[in-house]
């Protein structure tokens, strides 16, 4: 176990929050490798033809990825000593960017459909 204190804050959480840390994370893992082996499938999908699965493959490979990762810095809260807040953080930094990623793919297209629609509200006058 890492305990070198010259990078690391020290703090411990308590058995009760490491079994919480430890539980998403099992459950982070699960969901992280469910995402990538769909996203496998979406990407294998293409080869038949279906090309804009791929995109959606990617995704969900990219997703399941930050899933994981998020899942096993949790995992490392409840396994390791004296870097709990820095495991912690890794966690975080990794939904962000999975959140950032959802956030992207949704606010595109709507921002698109929005401006479509003005569009035609201006064009149709």
């Amino acid at each position: 176990m890492d305990t070198d204190s010259s990078t690391s804050s020290g703090y411990e959480f308590s058995a009760e929050h490491n079994a919480q840390f430890k539980a998403a994370a099992y459950w982070m893992g699960i969901m992280g490798r469910l995402g990538i082996l769909f996203g496998a499938l979406f990407c294998l999908s293409a080869l038949l033809g279906n090309i804009p699965n791929l995109i959606g493959g990617i995704i969900g490979i990219v997703m399941g990825v930050f899933t994981q990762r998020a899942g096993a810095a949790f995992g490392r809260v409840a396994g390791t000593t004296g870097r709990d807040i820095e495991n912690v953080i890794e966690a975080v930094t990794n939904l962000k960017n999975l959140y950032r990623l959802q956030a992207i793919m949704i606010g595109v297209p709507l921002g698109l459909l929005i401006g479509f629609v003005v569009y035609l509200m201006v064009v149709g006058r």
